[in-house]
């Protein structure tokens, strides 16, 4: 199975974030490490599991490279299972905690992608509002590098492991799809 960790970073964090779970998810699931400033909306179909790492820039935005992904979505068939990483600051932004994050797992959705992978809590963080949240869970890994760095690795692991038990499953779906 072809599976890739597509990452947007204006800051850098995002990437170093992204950087971290590459390693924490091998030998189990080895990824593709690829920035989205590489790819296009229609490359997407080229792995059948991605991981899309995305910050939510400046308020409730998302970063540039996904941004331009987004735009030239509408008319794509996506077949592949995706999982989301998000990156953003809970305190500056309580507003628009991981909105980037639930906007662009939404899309990919709506475009035919398989979702429902590896949610996280929303317990140990503290914000007003996410477009991240889905029936009270985020919709993937949430990371504050700027106020909760300390649990950055911890939250990693933690995701990690779950993604690892759920692995098995998606591959069966995968063969189940193309078999």
């Amino acid at each position: 199975m072809k599976s890739a960790l597509i990452y947007g970073s204006c800051t850098g964090r995002t990437w170093h974030v992204a950087e971290i779970v590459v390693e924490a998810l091998k030998p189990e699931i080895e990824l593709e490490f690829i920035d989205v400033n590489k790819v296009g909306a229609s490359d997407l179909n080229n792995w059948d599991f991605i991981i899309c790492a995305i910050p939510t820039w400046d308020v409730g935005e998302l970063e540039y490279g996904w941004s331009d992904v987004y735009d030239d979505l509408d008319g794509v068939e996506l077949t592949n299972t995706v999982a989301m990483i998000g990156v953003g600051d809970q305190c500056s932004y309580a507003d628009t905690y991981q909105d980037a994050m639930g906007i662009l797992y939404k899309k990919l959705l709506e475009c035919g992608a398989h979702g429902g992978v590896a949610f996280t809590s929303t317990d140990t963080h503290e914000f007003e509002e996410s477009l991240g949240v889905i029936d009270g869970q985020f919709c993937g890994l949430a990371i504050d590098e700027d106020t909760q760095d300390d649990l950055t690795e911890p939250r990693i692991k933690e995701w990690a492991d779950l993604l690892k038990k759920e692995w098995p499953a998606i591959v069966e779906r995968h063969e189940q799809s193309v078999g």
